[in-house]
């Protein structure tokens, strides 16, 4: 459940006090159609708005991807926060103060985010061991702090002395309790709203194996959706609506240093689909500055991929050979300013990177494989980089054709079909209309419907919004029975639909006659729409 943690009555009360509206807007711009606001949905690419937000009901759906929900969860999933930090960022927007019984969190999740800062004001504290080797990268006193670089000497476990249960979590010790970091630089991990999740320890000599030591993966530490540096320049790349993206912890900071305050990078991984997806939300053309070698043009060409899959155009800033973001920044900080305030479009950087290689066929073909996502996405960009490259290096489109591998195409299995009368009965359950019958879970077709019935039936307040936060992986479905359209005869007759099937399960069932002659003109009247009968067999 999403806010197991947090009262049911105040996330109640705290909807009551803010307009999606207002929330959702301060993130992307919503335009009146009729008694709604309507959008591009910031969550999957479209070119016709299918982004839904009812003022009236304080909901959102997409009817594109399916997703939907209320202000908290829009936040949440917006912003990549957990169900607290989302209730957190929502009273801040809205400027609502939360009352201090507000929160009920976990003891270990609220324990390690203040043993993770702990551990950084700590490890920060010891900069000066580490003095030499920053000032060789370039790094100045002010930088360090920003980021809370650090330093862990021999020992640090007995010094800060934190829960072995936190500690573990935090990677700061192994599973026997040795120091994991001991003698290293040590790098915060900040999720994307700020508190300190993990670490990641650079060596200082040679003969520190390996190079970098990351926490390993926890609840709250995921190297998929974490982005390093998001916290530090997510005002400016709110601000610009851009981002720009590196590969490593030192181009996050050396970028920084120079002005560049919109930068970020995926944690000691390859950019993943969950980063693309997140940071489409920000940017729709973002810029991707890697390293000047091999490695680094062809993780260009795999990140643009994820990009194009969501409908962004990135961008490319080439550097030279053997030079990285970091290396650029410290010896020509004018020209990196330069190259990133007029980056290439994909395709002008693709054609002329294709063009210097020394393998120009096995690089064609990762492009041709990079492009290939926008073929359902976008056709029309689609076709117009295949002309473009079958011009440049005079080669049949046919021939860039076959170099994408056909995807097996997986047994998508048909949705799950929820009769029209079951969606209609649910909305008359929202809307307060009683039910005077108890009626069993099992009847219904859509196992949706009987989750969400189990649900609803038990409790004495219906208030189809905080249900949304408490259930999140029903809150599509709630968005989605809120905003279709029924009239009175609709759920009326959703509701005689339901209990007529709930009397003939009852039916098969009794075995005394008078009993069940009563069920059977139950039944007959319920045909005729008479729901008067269905009061004289509540006890039945």
């Amino acid at each position: 459940m999403g806010s197991s943690n947090v009262s049911h009555s105040l996330i109640h009360e705290l909807l009551s006090q803010i307009d999606i509206v207002d929330i959702v807007s301060h993130y992307i711009t919503l335009k009146r159609s009729g008694r709604n606001f309507v959008a591009l949905c910031p969550f999957h690419s479209e070119k016709t708005p299918s982004f839904v937000v009812s003022q009236e009901k304080q909901i959102f759906k997409c009817f594109g991807c399916g997703v939907g929900g209320n202000a908290i969860t829009f936040v949440q999933k917006y912003e990549n926060l957990s169900f607290w930090e989302a209730v957190k960022r929502v009273s801040e927007i809205a400027r609502v103060e939360l009352p201090k019984e507000f929160f009920k969190r976990g003891e270990l999740s609220k324990g390690i985010e203040e043993s993770g800062l702990k551990a950084a004001k700590f490890f920060n504290k010891k900069l000066t061991a580490v003095k030499e080797y920053l000032f060789s990268r370039g790094i100045d006193e002010e930088t360090a702090n920003e980021f809370l670089l650090g330093y862990a000497p021999s020992g640090y476990v007995g010094e800060l002395k934190i829960p072995k249960e936190e500690a573990q979590k935090l990677g700061l010790v192994n599973s026997r309790g040795g120091e994991f970091f001991r003698n290293r630089l040590m790098i915060p991990i900040f999720s994307h709203s700020g508190n300190v999740v993990g670490f990641a320890g650079r060596a200082l000599s040679d003969n520190q194996s390996p190079k970098y030591i990351n926490t390993p993966e926890t609840e709250i530490f995921k190297k998929s959706s974490i982005l390093y540096g998001f916290y530090q320049s997510k005002e400016e790349i709110v601000k610009k609506r851009e981002v720009v993206i590196v590969e490593g912890y030192f181009d996050v900071i050396s970028l920084h240093k120079i002005g560049v305050k919109n930068v970020v990078a995926p944690m000691g991984t390859s950019l993943t689909e969950k980063h693309a997806s997140f940071l489409k939300r920000y940017s729709q053309s973002p810029i991707l500055i890697f390293d000047g070698d091999s490695a680094g043009t062809k993780a260009a060409i795999r990140s643009a991929g994820l990009f194009f899959k969501f409908g962004c155009e990135p961008r490319v800033v080439q550097l030279p050979k053997g030079e990285d973001p970091d290396s650029m920044a410290r010896k020509q900080p004018e020209k990196v300013l330069e190259l990133l305030s007029s980056p290439k479009t994909f395709i002008d950087w693709a054609v002329g990177t294709v063009k210097t290689s020394d393998n120009q066929v096995e690089l064609l073909k990762q492009v041709v494989l990079s492009i290939s996502e926008l073929k359902t996405i976008n056709p029309f960009l689609f076709k117009e980089y295949f002309s473009v490259l079958s011009a440049e290096f005079g080669v049949d489109e046919a021939w860039l054709k076959v170099q994408i591998p056909r995807k097996s195409i997986p047994d998508n299995e048909e949705k799950e079909p929820i009769p029209h009368s079951e969606r209609a009965f649910l909305r008359a359950l929202f809307e307060g209309w009683e039910i005077p019958v108890e009626v069993s879970p099992n009847i219904f077709v859509s196992s949706k419907v009987s989750k969400l019935y189990s649900i609803v039936s038990q409790l004495d307040e219906r208030n189809p919004t905080v249900l949304q936060s408490e259930y999140p992986e029903l809150s599509p479905f709630i968005s989605e029975i809120l905003l279709s359209e029924f009239t009175e005869g609709d759920l009326k007759e959703g509701i005689r639909k339901v209990l007529e099937k709930e009397f003939e399960r009852r039916l098969k069932r009794i075995r005394d006659f008078v009993e069940k002659r009563r069920l059977k003109r139950a039944i007959l009247e319920l045909k005729k729409g008479n729901f008067e009968v269905i009061t004289q067999l509540q006890t039945t």
